[in-house]
């Protein structure tokens, strides 16, 4: 019988600590539920995305991809907005890797961008610099020229759909550090 006693005491204190480990994993992992509430402003306009490069197009790339990130992180995008965000391409670059049998295979691709957030009623202007210096993306590209172009076209996407989340998370972070 004693051993019965033991047996459900191991078992209670195994499911305390395992409890205890596990409150103590979730409070302290750093990450939190993001409400439109905590937004540091529920609407933004999208201004000028200056490309400073000769790639063609990637402004309206650009244009696209902040957009689709506002509206996914529970922005508003309009014109009556108070906030007015704009952005330059400073920096669109794809560099040899690596190669076999003086053919590229792997290319790095670099881009940055600065952004600008102004406050059209103060004229303050909050400049976002550093957040892509440069960000960087690989990819492997074998085979027909199309190929490697539509490879391309589909890291400069993924590049400015991350470079769009990495200026929101700025934005929020920045936001709630001032409170």
């Amino acid at each position: 019988m004693e051993t019965n006693n033991l047996k459900s005491y191991k078992k209670i204190l195994t499911k305390a600590a395992c409890f205890f480990i596990v409150m103590l994993m979730l409070s302290g992992c750093g990450y939190s539920v993001q409400k439109r509430s905590n937004l540091p402003f529920g609407e933004v306009y999208i201004g000028k995305i200056n490309n400073n490069i000769f790639e063609p197009k990637l402004q309206d790339k650009l244009y696209r991809m902040i957009v689709e990130t506002l509206v996914e992180y529970g922005f508003e995008i309009t014109p009556a907005s108070r906030y007015r965000l704009e952005a330059d391409i400073k920096k669109f670059d794809i560099k040899t890797i690596s190669e076999k049998d003086l053919i590229t295979t792997e290319y790095l691709l670099l881009l940055s961008c600065d952004f600008r957030l102004i406050d059209t009623h103060t004229n303050k202007v909050l400049r976002i610099e550093g957040i892509s210096d440069p960000f960087t993306k690989y990819f492997i590209a074998k085979g027909k020229l199309e190929n490697i172009l539509a490879q391309k076209e589909i890291v400069t996407e993924s590049s400015m759909k991350d470079i769009s989340r990495e200026l929101i998370r700025y934005l929020i972070r920045e936001s709630s550090s001032r409170k």
